[in-house]
């Protein structure tokens, strides 16, 4: 046994350097979207398109350099209206769509009562009929309530300590609405020695909060298929908004192990978008590292989620029948498709549950390095296993010049896909596994 671990981490020692070879690969591929004639925003102020340096109004309106105007411009929507305001929680969504729910006293807490009441029907119209959706809500709901909690509360907590009364209300009446909210008033607490009467408040505020969200979610996301149950439905996490600029964006990316506690929260927060879209068919997206201006997104920011939102829509070119697009394995077999590394079984057919042989993989791997496939035709016959998925890889590129992070972080990858789950190491593997592996690799770069 330890001779074989010791062969197989040499191996894959080796396997990783192949990982530097697919950043030479350049597609052109143009990507065909369904023509998606209304789009609706629905969210909070990161879809509204708040600025923390700019002061604007955002709600209901169509601001230049959101994501939603990115991705309304991009797809040529004939129709986009632009729902999302500022404060809105699942609490403020599930009131707009259920006639008979009872919000809490911060329902609508930015925006007054009155101008809601002629917006509803408005509202619920134009989810009615629309061809795509995006949603984008839940800081809110723990972050800004926690404020807005604090906020009311207070005064009767705090009678003896006038200053951070009057600090924490003048920044909650400017900080806009945000998840930021609660370590920002956790820091004025420490520097106005107020901290021990904050904690009888806020752990109260955030059990509240997270419990909301949690027990909101899945009526948010069941009333909006109640009204329109075949809609393209997009719905994007949260994000931590510590990332202000390029460098500490990539700087993240690169890092192997990095503890981030913002990131851990966020992470947390959005368990129920995450498990909602395998039960209810919605495209879950997770916009970790875009780029905010101090709480909300920059305009790169904008962009990046606009990005991962075009890139989640559904290819109208992918030719294969047999393929879910909303199983798993699908995005990877369409990015295999877009960029022509791995062909189906047939002009309509992927195969994703066949096994792949050492022929098929050899293909693939030559068609993104070039390497020769000197495999002869009995091997290229014979199906290949997962660990010989990434072995063979390695055969066919014995040069790949690839830098000490490459290998490192290939290894690392590599680890997780062999060796987290050594039982099946043996086992054949399928052509949707084979895929899954290789765009592993690519993603490393």
């Amino acid at each position: 046994m330890k001779k074989y671990i010791r062969k197989s981490l040499a191996v894959l020692l080796v396997i990783t350097m192949m990982s530097g070879v697919f950043g030479c690969f350049a597609s052109a591929y143009e990507k065909k979207y369904e023509d998606y004639s209304s789009y609706v925003l629905l969210g909070d102020s990161v879809a509204s398109g708040w600025s923390d340096v700019e002061e604007r109004e955002t709600r209901f309106v169509r601001v230049e350099g959101s994501y939603g105007a990115f991705v309304a411009d991009d797809l040529g929507v004939d129709v986009y209206h632009p729902m999302a305001c500022i404060g809105f929680r699942t609490t403020d969504l599930r009131y707009i769509f259920e006639d008979d729910y009872e919000a809490d006293r911060f329902l609508f807490y930015s925006i007054g009562d009155d101008e809601m009441a002629w917006r509803i029907p408005l509202i619920r119209q134009a989810v009615a009929e629309a061809d795509l959706i995006t949603l984008n809500v839940g800081g809110n709901d723990w972050g800004s309530y926690v404020g807005w909690h604090i906020y009311e509360e207070i005064d009767r907590f705090i009678e003896e300590n006038p200053e951070f009364v009057t600090q924490v209300k003048s920044y909650l009446e400017n900080a806009g609405t945000d998840p930021q909210i609660i370590s920002s008033i956790i820091d004025i607490a420490g520097l106005c020695g107020a901290l021990p009467e904050l904690l009888q408040i806020l752990p109260q505020a955030l059990k509240q909060g997270f419990e909301n969200f949690f027990a909101n979610w899945n009526y948010v996301v069941e009333d909006i298929l109640a009204l329109n149950p075949d809609v393209e439905l997009i719905v994007i996490g949260m994000f931590d908004n510590m990332v202000q600029d390029q460098e500490t964006a990539d700087a993240n990316e690169a890092a192997l192990v990095k503890l981030n506690v913002s990131q851990m929260i966020v992470d947390y927060a959005n368990t129920p978008m995450r498990e909602g879209a395998a039960k209810y068919g919605y495209t879950f997206i997770d916009p970790v590292g875009t780029i905010c201006e101090q709480n909300h997104p920059s305009i790169e920011g904008h962009r990046y989620i606009a990005d991962r939102i075009l890139e989640a829509l559904p290819d109208m070119n992918f030719p294969y029948t047999d393929v879910d697009r909303k199983s798993a394995d699908y995005k990877v077999i369409e990015y295999m498709f877009q960029n022509n590394l791995m062909a189906g079984v047939s002009e309509t057919e992927f195969g994703a549950s066949q096994p792949i042989t050492k022929g098929q993989l050899a293909d693939v791997v030559f068609n993104v390095t070039g390497a020769e496939n000197t495999l002869s035709e009995a091997d290229a016959a014979k199906n290949a296993s997962l660990f010989e998925v990434a072995k063979t890889g390695f055969n066919m590129i014995a040069d790949s010049g690839a830098g000490f992070t490459s290998v490192i972080k290939g290894l690392v990858m590599t680890i997780k896909l062999i060796f987290g789950s050594l039982q099946n190491v043996g086992a054949t593997a399928t052509r949707a596994e084979a895929a899954v592996i290789l765009k592993g690799y690519i993603d490393l770069l």
